[in-house]
């Protein structure tokens, strides 16, 4: 049993290595097998298969196209493991994941000489195909919405709150890329952990708070406002046991942007807000470190809109977001954007 984040990393990475070999294996196997059996398999045709044949492997083909859209989706996106895995063992699954689809869509567009004779292959490839193509389309029906987000005019335009390099623990509009979308007044909140030159958001174990590159680096206002309220503090937390349902945000910062728009900064580390009640602030302003105060597990930055002041309040309403602009790594290469909104497991920086 893991009893700490690096043991977490080596678990994961000796899983995503033993599963990219294992599709591999079963995606070579099959491919030599094909090439082995090549003159019993033919192209499909609307002449020389029923209609039995044709309309089990559209349902299949249908999957697959689903399951090519599943893959960046619940392997990239939606994955709440990325974070705690190194990236190249997983880079290595998704490309061959990919393969194994792309090979699986050519060889449904052929037909072997056992499926148009053989009864019982002919069952077996039906119920493989209805259950897989069920599976993979349901599952792609997620697909639109993950990346779907409320237009430019329906949000508050804000400037990163921190510097360097960051990674969304939690973020967008939907649940199943941010849990705390569960809670309304949270939702389109975001939770985030800053990265080190080896893409990690932490070093040795992990057991300490002072292992994660996030503790003690500095916060900056995002956006001008009036500071409503503080909260300071609060003690930093036992990393994986910041259990405090009576003070979830630690301490933290309540900026008024507008009416009706109150800017949460949250698990701060004690006595490092330099602002007060009332202060003026300029988007920018540097004005505390990141902490583990809080209900928190480790040490990471919470920020979210909402349109009233108290983050207990459970009749406010979480309120959305942009960033005018930041480089952002979503699939490929760091890409400047402009109007940008963050996604779980985007990384970004200035």
């Amino acid at each position: 049993m893991e009893s700490n984040l690096a043991q977490y990393y080596t678990t994961y990475m000796q899983g995503l290595w033993i599963v990219a070999c294992i599709f591999f294996a079963i995606g070579i196997s099959r491919l030599i097998l094909v090439i082995k059996n090549k003159d019993s398999r033919s192209w499909i045709s609307f002449k020389k298969h029923d209609w039995y044949i044709l309309a089990t492997k559209l349902v299949f083909f249908l999957g697959l196209l689903a399951f090519l859209a599943d893959i960046p989706v619940w392997f990239i996106t939606v994955a709440q493991f990325r974070p705690f895995a190194p990236t190249f063992p997983h880079a290595v699954l998704v490309f061959v994941l990919y393969y194994i689809t792309i090979q699986e869509l050519i060889l449904s567009l052929t037909v072997s000489n056992e499926l148009v004779v053989g009864f019982v292959k002919r069952m077996v490839f039906f119920l493989i195909s209805i259950f897989c193509s069920a599976s993979f389309i349901l599952a792609a029906l997620i697909v639109p919405g993950t990346y779907k987000y409320p237009a430019v005019d329906q949000c508050q335009m804000l400037d990163l709150p921190v510097k360097g390099t960051w990674l969304a623990l939690d973020a967008g509009a939907e649940k199943w890329v941010n849990y705390q979308s569960n809670y309304p007044p949270q939702k389109y909140a975001m939770d985030m952990v800053k990265l080190n030159e080896d893409g990690r958001f932490f070093i040795n174990n992990g057991t300490d708070s002072s292992d994660f590159n996030s503790f003690g680096d500095s916060v900056f206002s995002p956006s001008k406002g009036i500071v409503y309220s503080i909260a300071d503090g609060f003690e930093t937390q036992l990393i994986g046991k910041g259990i405090d349902s009576i003070n979830p945000a630690g301490n933290h910062i309540v900026i008024e942007l507008s009416a009706n728009k109150y800017l949460f900064l949250a698990h701060l580390k004690k006595a490092s807000i330099l602002v007060k009640e009332g202060d003026t602030l300029q988007s920018g302003q540097f004005i505390a470190l990141a902490g583990n105060s809080g209900n928190t597990s480790f040490p990471h930055l919470h920020m979210h809109i909402q349109d009233k002041p108290l983050f207990s309040d459970t009749l406010a309403l979480g309120q959305p977001y942009r960033f005018n602009t930041l480089e952002l790594k979503r699939f490929f290469g760091f890409n400047k954007q402009e109007n940008a909104w963050i996604l779980r497991n985007d990384r970004f920086r200035n």
